[in-house]
C-alpha cells in the first residue's frame, strides 16, 4: 500500500516512514503541513497524521481532506489524542511515543477499513466512529 506519512517533527518522520518501508508499504511524503499533505497526495491509500502539524492544528483539516477528495483512508498518529476522539474522517488514533508494532496496527486497521474488509481488534489503535459511503 502507498502510505502517506503527515508529521512536522523531522526523526519522528523519518522513523516513521522506516517503519512503514519495513512493513512492505511504500512511503508517500513525509509532509509536514496541510500544504505539503495535499501536494504529496500522490495516490496514497491509508494517511498517518500527527494532528498538530508546523502550521497549526491542521492534521484534522489534512484528514477531512484526504478523505472527501481522494477517498485516503486515515489513521491519526498524535500526542493529542484527547482532541480528535470524535473526528469522523480518521477510523482510528494512536497515541505517541509508539514503536513499530503499534504503527504495523494503525497501517492493518487502515488497510482493512481502505478496502473495505472486517478490521482487526486493536490493542493500542483507539477506533474511532467513522461512517462509511
Amino acid at each position: 500500500m502507498r502510505v502517506l506519512v503527515v508529521e512536522d517533527e523531522f526523526l519522528l518522520a523519518l522513523d516513521v516512514s522506516q517503519m512503514v518501508e519495513d512493513l512492505g508499504h511504500e512511503v508517500v511524503g513525509p509532509a509536514g503541513s496541510y500544504s505539503q499533505a495535499v501536494d504529496a497526495i500522490d495516490s496514497a491509500e491509508i494517511a498517518l497524521v500527527d494532528v498538530r502539524l508546523s502550521d497549526g492544528f491542521t492534521g484534522p483539516d489534512v484528514a477531512a481532506h484526504l478523505v472527501n477528495e481522494h477517498a485516503v483512508t486515515v489513521v491519526f498518529v498524535t500526542g493529542n489524542p484527547e482532541a480528535v476522539y470524535e473526528n469522523p474522517d480518521a477510523v482510528g488514533v494512536l497515541t505517541k511515543p509508539y514503536c513499530a508494532e503499534q504503527i504495523a496496527e494503525a497501517i492493518n486497521l487502515a488497510m482493512a477499513c481502505h478496502r473495505g474488509t472486517e478490521p482487526p481488534k486493536t490493542r493500542y489503535v483507539q477506533r474511532l466512529p467513522i461512517t462509511f459511503q
